[in-house]
Order: C-alpha cells, then sequence, then structure tokens
C-alpha cells in the first residue's frame, strides 16, 4: 500500500513538471518524483525502474549543476538549451 502511495507522488510530481515553463523548476521537481521512483524501485525490487530514474536523476543533477548560475525566475522555452 505504501509502496503505491510512493509511486504515485512520484508520477504526479513527473507529470506536474511537464506543466512547468521554468527549465530550472521542471528539473527540480522532476528530480524530485525520481527520487520517489528509485525509492518505489527499491521497496518492491523493479530493476528497470531504479536503473531508468537513476539516469535521469543524474541527467537532471548534470544540468543543474552546470546552470546553477541561471536566476531561478528566468523562463526558457522548451527545447532552447539545447544547441543549434
Amino acid at each position: 500500500m505504501i509502496n503505491d502511495i510512493l509511486g504515485w507522488i512520484g508520477t504526479g510530481l513527473i507529470l506536474y513538471s511537464f506543466t512547468l515553463n521554468n527549465i530550472r523548476k521542471l528539473r527540480i521537481v522532476n528530480a524530485i518524483g525520481s527520487v520517489a521512483w528509485i525509492t518505489y524501485g527499491i521497496q518492491t525490487g523493479i530493476k528497470p525502474t531504479i536503473f531508468v530514474n537513476v539516469c535521469v536523476l543524474v541527467i537532471h543533477l548534470h544540468w543543474l549543476i552546470r546552470n546553477k548560475s541561471l536566476k531561478n525566475s528566468k523562463v526558457i522555452k522548451r527545447g532552447s538549451e539545447w544547441p543549434e
């Protein structure tokens, strides 16, 4: 039961993150959702869930560290952080 609740919380956070226009906030909320999914995966023993969410978390943390100088209120159009 508690595992299901944790999985649903992670799902909700990840879905909510995609509604955010601020790329920094999107990545933070999505990273928190990934942590919830990692915990869910550990509790249920689902290795693919653990693997993919660890990868997603590392990607978000790398981006957040690399772009820590961006102001939190800066809005970036989706995809604009990719080089052309």
